[in-house]
């Protein structure tokens, strides 16, 4: 099983996107979502780190932090809390 995580400013928020996306995957994804204080605790074995659209600015930061793909989560999808969607875009960043 593939480990994602969400990072934002809280983890507020993205952990009810975090809970949309594993049901979107058929839980064969585990997306979970941490503070951008907390998320290098942890890396551990993760294929993907995305970062919510409030806080892209740091997407340098945290791209230099790890060792796998890092990208911004769409702001109309995370807006919408669009799990599927972003399953969608998941699977293309992993080759799914």
């Amino acid at each position: 099983m593939k480990k994602i995580i969400l990072v934002c400013n809280a983890g507020m928020s993205t952990g009810m996107l975090a809970k949309k996306i594993e049901a979107a995957s058929d839980h064969t994804l585990e997306v979970k979502a941490y503070s951008e204080a907390e998320y290098k605790d942890y890396l551990k074995d993760v294929s993907l780190v995305l970062i919510g659209p409030q806080i892209r600015f740091l997407k340098p930061q945290i791209q230099d932090a790890v060792d796998v793909p890092v990208e911004a989560i769409s702001p109309m999808k995370y807006g919408i809390m669009d799990g599927k969607g972003v399953y969608e875009d998941i699977k293309k960043l992993i080759g799914e």
